[in-house]
């Protein structure tokens, strides 16, 4: 059975030998264990970036990844395509199929890029990172920077608060994802406005509960706050 999967420019693809019965190997344990967990890097909704570049980032950074399975690092990487089709081969029961043998091979192909995520901001330092009582993260910089959303969408609601955010927006990017700008200086979007990453919907400031000038940026998903640091990876 072959596979294959493209990286940038190279385009990987695998040959898998396989025969039926409970694997002997213990590198083919193992295998079941890798294939599992990459299985959930590439599948969680939650992780920010392109599937590919989630599982690329845990491998260059985790040497022991590589080591735990005992192949290169190419055949390896390669294995972070296989998450779908090895579902019904590598299944945890009695017809579980062993690997045998593994053949990889590249080839340069054009590709195009689409980032979906953007930084809010040109440029800024972490002041206060998100936790169980902060549900977002603070970013430092002078008022009046230019805020983006961090992808395409529709702001929600406007507010204009003496106190809490003081001045802030929410953008629905659909999906159930959203993500809110607070303590801004001046609201420039509208109220049901369609904005796009290179609109500016607002500048920083310092309104509201603020000790000084920054923006905090929210990201919710189904209800639920993300961390927009991983986001934004």
């Amino acid at each position: 059975m072959q596979f294959s999967l493209t990286f940038g420019k190279q385009q990987l693809a695998v040959s898998l030998s396989r025969k039926r019965g409970r694997p002997r190997n213990p590198s083919c344990y193992r295998l079941h264990q890798l294939v599992a967990y990459l299985k959930r890097l590439v599948t969680d909704k939650h992780l920010a970036g392109h599937p590919a570049s989630r599982v690329l980032r845990r491998v260059f950074e985790n040497g022991k990844i590589k080591k735990a399975l005992g192949l290169n690092l190419a055949g390896l990487i390669l294995l972070t395509g296989l998450a779908t089709p090895t579902e019904s081969i590598l299944k945890n029961n009695s017809e579980t199929e062993e690997i045998v043998s593994l053949t990889v091979n590249a080839q340069e192909v054009e590709t195009v890029t689409q980032h979906t995520v953007r930084l809010p901001l040109d440029s800024f330092v972490i002041t206060q990172g998100y936790s169980f009582f902060h549900r977002g993260v603070d970013l430092k910089e002078v008022t009046g920077a230019p805020i983006y959303p961090i992808m395409d969408g529709t702001v929600e609601a406007v507010f204009d608060l003496h106190f809490g955010y003081g001045k802030h927006l929410i953008i629905n990017h659909g999906s159930g994802r959203k993500s809110l700008y607070a303590h801004l200086s001046k609201i420039i979007a509208q109220k049901d406005q369609a904005v796009d990453k290179n609109t500016v919907i607002g500048l920083v400031g310092s309104t509201g509960l603020s000790t000084g000038s920054h923006l905090h940026l929210e990201i919710w998903e189904d209800g639920r706050p993300l961390n927009p640091l991983v986001v934004l990876q």
